[in-house]
């Protein structure tokens, strides 16, 4: 199996005021994906074109702006060159409204550079990422120090490896730049007009793939999702199924302050399972910090517990948890993980009340029945039907 390499290049900025004209509505990155057997024959045949079209600078796309004509012209040339264009698509609006917790810099960046990365692994089994050295913006220095951070953990990153170089020295990764930027003309709502151009369909045949999050749940697919490797298909499909069915029902209820929040807490398990890695647990602080940045008052751990996570299980949602957290499950595993909490809780409740229950009648000598009484009733044809818990 041959390597392939992904020179990669982002698009926007930091910023969630979408009404200014200097903020993007999206943020893209974008790989150039070549095979190792064809960079020399990329470098040499892109260079020309840079000399061709950008003299002695380098190829950027600010440098084209909005004269779409010239911008045409000069990606038809590439065409013909041996790469394509892997990309993923962050719409701001959405994952701020899906992700509050996303407005802070430092876990914007983090989320992204988790998704692109898993989203480049997936794809691709020997794989070198490029990113530029000497990006001075902040994503930039976010993606560097992530990776070097995490690339020496074998079983995060397999046979993926990392390198960077200087974009004024490399000119694929200026590919990267040209290709990124022209899809930020497609897909940033501050910076496309009338004028411009269906660069998608332009481009259609140099793009290996164009991923676009937040997910929505009409159009999600498991099998291009987040879902750990070792996900059941049947159970994932079901529980998303259920909890989505459950916001479509809900999603209007907002004067409804309790079921407003299962909606809202159900949201975000359902955006962790579609955008982040599904094995991961969603601690009860995390959610409920989540509400509260959305304004719902601050809930005890029992209230949220009982009003919110157990409501949802009443109406049929299938929630896992263990002492780490709550998530959507899409194994037998987190299944088991969520029957065997509840068994450390229930049985020796359920044994206190049937020695309780037998304390009573001996003393009593058989004369009271603790649950006779009608509204006991389940309770005590439940007991009658099992007499074996001690």
């Amino acid at each position: 199996m041959e390597r392939v390499y992904a020179f990669t290049d982002e698009y926007g900025n930091f910023g969630w005021d979408l009404n200014k004209a200097d903020v993007s509505s999206v943020f893209i990155v974008s790989a150039v994906i070549v095979k190792a057997s064809d960079l020399d024959t990329l470098r040499q045949q892109a260079d020309c074109l840079r000399l061709k079209h950008f003299q002695t600078g380098e190829m950027k796309s600010s440098k084209i702006g909005k004269d779409h004509e010239r911008r045409k012209r000069i990606l038809g040339e590439f065409f013909p060159l041996p790469f394509s264009v892997f990309s993923i698509v962050f719409n701001k609006e959405d994952l701020s409204k899906q992700h509050t917790g996303l407005r802070y810099k430092t876990s914007f960046y983090k989320f992204l550079n988790n998704i692109v990365h898993r989203e480049l692994r997936r794809a691709f089994k020997l794989l070198t990422i490029v990113a530029d050295e000497m990006g001075s913006n902040d994503y930039i220095q976010s993606f560097s120090s992530y990776v070097r951070e995490n690339q020496d953990v074998p079983n995060l990153f397999s046979e993926v490896e990392f390198d960077f170089q200087s974009s004024s020295n490399d000119v694929i990764l200026q590919v990267a730049d040209l290709f990124c930027g022209t899809l930020g003309h497609q897909y940033d709502l501050n910076k496309r007009t009338d004028q411009t151009p269906n660069y998608q369909k332009i481009l259609d045949k140099k793009l290996f793939r164009v991923e676009f999050y937040p997910k929505n749940y009409t159009d999600y697919v498991l099998e291009n999702s987040a879902v750990a490797e070792d996900y059941d298909k049947d159970i994932a499909e079901l529980c998303f199924r259920l909890a989505a069915t459950y916001i479509e029902k809900y999603k209007d209820s907002i004067d409804e302050l309790e079921i407003n929040a299962r909606v809202i807490v159900l949201q975000y398990l359902l955006f962790r399972f579609m955008n982040n890695n599904t094995r991961t647990y969603i601690p009860t602080r995390e959610l409920k910090k989540h509400l509260e940045h959305v304004g719902i008052e601050k809930m005890s751990d029992q209230h949220f517990r009982t009003r919110i996570i157990a409501k949802l299980r009443d109406e049929g949602v299938i929630i896992a948890s263990t002492n780490s957290g709550y998530k959507i499950p899409s194994s037998q595993t987190e299944l088991f993980d969520f029957i065997n909490k509840g068994t450390t809780i229930i049985m020796p409740m359920l044994a206190r009340l049937k020695k309780c229950r037998d304390l009573v009648k001996l003393g009593t000598l058989n004369n009271v029945d603790l649950f006779s009484q009608s509204e006991y009733s389940e309770l005590k044809k439940f007991f009658d039907d099992a007499p074996g818990i001690e």
